[in-house]
């Protein structure tokens, strides 16, 4: 990620659409597939910003806690009470193994050159039945500026990003579509933007967003397939998540 990119990250976190829909779809999914114990050990590997993982706090418990792993120190400054946060690599975590309930690994997978190593890297904090929640860009169709800013290495399909858990040697894992409600203007803003060529500075997707009635508007909409992911078939969408238990 582009270092003046980076900077300005957390800011988006805290008010744009697509990360406030998120975090509800992805606090669902933890509480559903965590379910009762009263406290839990996350780990959020790739995090970025430190304070955007303070969402996952109440998802924790009082006895619990969060922890942010990221390669880049710039967005360990601003760590916020009830929060821990480890400078390292996805591919050589320094976390001792078996000893959280829950790696989040948010849109980092197309990051890596190696996304098996990553994946094994993963799974190896985690405790027997310990749940490993991935989401990560979908359909190579929709590649665009938003891709390149990122640094991202590639777009998965529900069969590649499937592909990528055999080859770690990882039980099968439940994937999804998300982000399909949205998924008719994304796809034809982005698809729009290819044909006509994107001359000039390349610039986030996220640039293009304000906070505001619209904004609100978005994330509702993004955060009602929190009632639908891995309930009702979606056969499309923006984004893939997937989740698969520690033996």
């Amino acid at each position: 990620m582009d270092r003046e990119y980076a900077e300005r990250y957390g800011h988006f976190e805290q008010w744009h659409w697509w990360f406030r829909g998120r975090q509800r779809i992805i606090v669902e999914v933890l509480r559903r597939e965590l379910g009762t114990r009263p406290s839990r050990w996350i780990v959020s590997v790739g995090s970025g910003p430190a304070e955007g993982l303070t969402w996952l706090r109440d998802v924790a418990g009082t006895a619990g806690g969060v922890v942010g792993v990221d390669a880049d120190s710039v967005h360990a400054r601003r760590v916020a009470p009830g929060l821990e946060y480890v400078v390292g690599d996805l591919e050589a975590l320094p976390l001792a193994p078996a000893s959280v309930d829950a790696v989040l690994a948010l849109d980092v997978l197309e990051h890596l050159d190696d996304d098996t190593r990553g994946l094994r890297e993963a799974v190896r904090l985690l405790r027997p039945g310990g749940l490993l929640l991935v989401t990560v860009p979908a359909m190579p169709s929709l590649w665009g500026p938003q891709d390149v800013i990122n640094h991202h290495r590639r777009r998965y399909t529900r069969k590649t990003l499937s592909d990528a858990f055999a080859r770690a040697e990882l039980p099968r894992p439940s994937i999804t579509y998300f982000n399909m409600l949205l998924f008719p203007p994304v796809a034809a803003v982005r698809w729009v933007r290819r044909a006509l060529g994107t001359p000039g500075e390349v610039r986030s997707d996220f640039d293009d967003s304000q906070p505001g009635l619209l904004n609100d508007v978005l994330a509702g909409v993004f955060a009602l397939e929190r009632y639908l992911v891995h309930r009702v078939p979606m056969p499309v969408g923006v984004s893939l998540l997937a989740t698969v238990h520690a033996c």
